[in-house]
C-alpha cells in the first residue's frame, strides 16, 4: 500500500493504492479464531482506516498478474466496498447454483474507486472485479482478464487402493463461476471498462487459448442494486478522455508502436543463416531496445508505469466527476 500524490488539470490528489499479489487466507488460523491469521481483506482493511487519516480522495486496487487464491478472500473483500449483497454464483454439474453474499450491511470504503486487471488477473481476480463492475461501485481499467471461471476439487487416489506410498491426485472440474449478471468468468473473463493498448491476444494467452477450455455461458442474474458511484454518462465522458488521449498522449502513442513492433517480432519465423546478416540483426534490435529502455525513464531513473499513471488520471477523473467523498469511517472488521 502507497498513498501517490497526484496531479491532474491543475487540481492535486491523494490517491490510496493498494497491490494485491493474490487471494491469501491462513484458513487453519481462521478456523482456530486467532485475531491475527493473516488475509487479504484484512489487510486491505488495515489499508483503508490508514487512508481515512490520511483523508486520500479516491482508492485504486491493482490486481495485474493476480492469478486468484482464495474465493472467500474475494467475497469478503468485495464486502469492503460495497453493501450487503451477491458477490458470485456457482453452478455446479447437476445444475444447481448457489450465491455466495456479503452478508455484512456495514461499508467500510465508500469514496471513488478504480480496479487495474491485466491479461494475467485470473479466477478470485474476475470474481472481485466483477462484483466492482456489476455493482458500478468503481471503474475496471486495463486488459480484460484471463477467463478462469471453472471451480476444481482435487480427489486422492490413494482412497481407492490400499497402498502406503501416495499415488497422487485428480484435478477435477466440478464448477462454474457466474457473475452476479449472470454472465461466466469462463472464456471471456472481465472485460475492462476502459481497455488499455495491449501486446496479448485472447487467441495466445488466457482461457480462450485452451484448445480444451469450456465455453462460456449465462444463467438468470441474482437480485441486486446498482449504486450511482459511476453513471453511464461519467462512465461515456471518461471514455471520451481517454480516447482522445490515445491520440494526442506522447507515451500511449508509443505504447501502441511498441505493441505493434512486437506483434511483427513474434509473427517473423525467418531469420538470415548468414553469421554477419544475423549478427547485424541482433545488434541493432538490441540496440534500438536499450535506446527504448534509456528513452522511458524518468527522472528518478525509473522505467514510467503507463498503466499505472493512466489508472490515476481515470480515477482522477471520477473523482472530479461525483461529490466529494472521503474513506467511509465504518470498519466491519
Amino acid at each position: 500500500s502507497e498513498i501517490i500524490p497526484f496531479k491532474q488539470n491543475n487540481k492535486e490528489y491523494k490517491i490510496g493504492l493498494i497491490t494485491i499479489p493474490m487471494f491469501y487466507r491462513d484458513f487453519e488460523g481462521a478456523q482456530k479464531r486467532e485475531e491475527d491469521y493473516k488475509s487479504t481483506t484484512k489487510d486491505v482493511d488495515v489499508f483503508l482506516k490508514q487512508y481515512q487519516t490520511a483523508g486520500v480522495d479516491g482508492v485504486l486496487i491493482d490486481l495485474r498478474n493476480n492469478g486468484g487464491g482464495s474465493l472467500i478472500e474475494a467475497i469478503t473483500l468485495s464486502g469492503l466496498f460495497i453493501t450487503k449483497g451477491p458477490v458470485v454464483q456457482q453452478k455446479d454439474t447437476s445444475g444447481e447454483i448457489e450465491i455466495h453474499e456479503d452478508t455484512d450491511p456495514n461499508l467500510v470504503y465508500g469514496g471513488p474507486l478504480a480496479v487495474i486487471t491485466n491479461r494475467f488477473s485470473a479466477s478470485a481476480s474476475e470474481i472481485f472485479a466483477g462484483a466492482i463492475q456489476d455493482y458500478k461501485r468503481g471503474i475496471i481499467v486495463g486488459e480484460q482478464s484471463y477467463g478462469k471461471g471453472t471451480v476444481q476439487s482435487l480427489l486422492s487416489l490413494n482412497q481407492f487402493l490400499k497402498v502406503k506410498e501416495p499415488l497422487g491426485q485428480l484435478k477435477l472440474t466440478m464448477g462454474k463461476f457466474y457473475r452476479i449478471n449472470g454472465s461466466s468468468t469462463q472464456l471471456k473473463g472481465v472485460t475492462p471498462d476502459i481497455e488499455f493498448p495491449s501486446g496479448f491476444s485472447a487467441d495466445e494467452y488466457g482461457e480462450s487459448s485452451q484448445k480444451s477450455a469450456l465455453p462460456w455461458d449465462q444463467i438468470a442474474s441474482s437480485k441486486y442494486t446498482t449504486t450511482n458511484d459511476v453513471t453511464d454518462k461519467i462512465l461515456s465522458n471518461i471514455k471520451k478522455n481517454f480516447a482522445a488521449r490515445l491520440k494526442t498522449d506522447s507515451e500511449l502513442k508509443k505504447l501502441i508502436e511498441d505493441f505493434k513492433e512486437f506483434k511483427l517480432i513474434k509473427e517473423k519465423t525467418v531469420i538470415s543463416l548468414q553469421e554477419d546478416i544475423r549478427k547485424k540483426e541482433r545488434d541493432d534490435f538490441e540496440a534500438k531496445r536499450k535506446a527504448t529502455k534509456a528513452a522511458n525513464k524518468s527522472k528518478d531513473g525509473k522505467e514510467p508505469d503507463i498503466y499505472l499513471t493512466e489508472s490515476e488520471i481515470i480515477l482522477s477523473e471520477l473523482i472530479a466527476s461525483l461529490p466529494s467523498k472521503k474513506a467511509n469511517k465504518v470498519s466491519k472488521l
